[in-house]
């Protein structure tokens, strides 16, 4: 597997197990990352994931390499893997300033999804909340937990007691034939398919609780890796089909297509 680490690609990648404890962010978790989508060669809303990037990176007080060098990397990654017609990328930034790149096979699925509650608060309020940390220990057991239930992921709720997102997406809602997102407050992540969605959907944010969540109309999983999910099943309700929700769900998919090509 070709990978890019700072800027140039290798065959193998060895990571530090030692060192300065305050400057080595693979141990310590300390670091950010980006997941984004390619088709046919092309990286969906690289721009728009940088900024998120460079952004939380001057929230938690480190910094990013140049970002013209990850451009530039981003497109030796893609030639490298030009046999790669639908990818997942992962963009990881560590806090003592090494970066890391891969591309592997996205595999697709347009099956719909079950979630349950998750016990444990999200604290919104937290310096990480709304940013997409390496320290993601909290999501991984969220999802141990959705899979020990027969279930694909987990709702969070916040202190507040309002839904913020899933383990790995955000969550949009519809109530009387209109969509709804978690604000930003609620400590969800600033997703960049629920930006879209805000900005040329006519999607609005609106605070809901779990319950209300589960008792709702429709109810769908946003992530830039995998689109417009619907969930089928929360808890022990099943959801109903919508035909709005299929409406926006090829609306959607006809414009990242669109964007893709221009």
């Amino acid at each position: 597997m070709n990978v890019l680490f700072n800027g140039k690609l290798v065959s193998d990648l060895v990571l530090p197990a030692s060192g300065d404890p305050g400057r080595n962010g693979w141990l310590l978790g300390d670091g950010i990352f980006e997941t984004l989508k390619s088709i046919d060669g092309k990286i969906w809303a690289l721009s728009h994931h940088l900024d998120r990037a460079y952004k939380s990176g001057a929230i938690l007080g480190f910094a990013l390499p140049i970002r013209s060098d990850v451009e530039v990397g981003m497109q030796k990654l893609l030639e490298a893997t030009k046999e790669i017609e639908h990818g997942r990328i992962r963009i990881t930034f560590l806090s003592n300033g090494d970066w890391v790149a891969t591309h592997k096979v996205l595999e697709l699925s347009s099956n719909e999804l079950s979630v349950v509650d998750y016990q444990y608060p999200k604290n919104e309020n937290s310096i990480l909340a709304g940013i997409k940390t390496l320290s993601y220990g909290e999501n991984a057991h969220a999802l141990r937990v959705a899979h020990s239930a027969g279930a694909d992921d987990v709702i969070f709720k916040n202190l507040a007691g309002n839904v913020a997102e899933s383990a790995v997406a955000n969550v949009l809602w519809e109530s009387d034939g209109k969509f709804f997102t978690p604000p930003l407050s609620s400590g969800c992540l600033p997703g960049i398919t629920r930006g879209f969605l805000i900005g040329y959907f006519g999607v609005a944010e609106r605070d809901i609780t779990p319950a209300d969540l589960q008792n709702c109309r429709a109810s769908y999983l946003l992530s830039s890796a995998k689109g417009i999910r619907p969930i089928n099943r929360y808890n022990n309700t099943e959801n109903q089909s919508s035909a709005n929700g299929a409406k926006l769900i090829s609306e959607f998919n006809d414009w990242v297509w669109s964007k893709l090509q221009s």
